[in-house]
Order: C-alpha cells, then structure tokens, then sequence
C-alpha cells in the first residue's frame, strides 16, 4: 500500500492487491493550521475500509 498525506489535509491511499484507491479530501488547516484533529479521520476512514 502506498500512501501520500498533504499538508491541508488531503490524503490518496493505494493498495493495489486490494484493488483500493482512495482520495480523501479535507480541509485540515481550518479553522487553524494547528488543527490536528485529521489524523482521527484518516484512522478512522482506515478503519472503515479495511475493517479492522
């Protein structure tokens, strides 16, 4: 599985043995660029896709 996390937010997950390409696309800069609450998001949209 390959995976790139932008700056803002927006992540493109690839796994190809899976057949799974996912774009998530957020906005993780609002309302501050402290803002760090994205990395439960990804986790959980992990989760969700794999169901673990």
């Amino acid at each position: 599985m390959a995976e790139h996390l932008g700056y803002t937010g927006t992540s493109i997950w690839i796994d190809p043995v899976e057949g799974m390409y996912v774009i998530l696309l957020t906005n993780r800069v609002h309302p501050t660029r402290e803002n760090t609450k994205i990395q439960n998001i990804r986790k959980c949209v992990k989760q969700l896709l794999y169901k673990r």
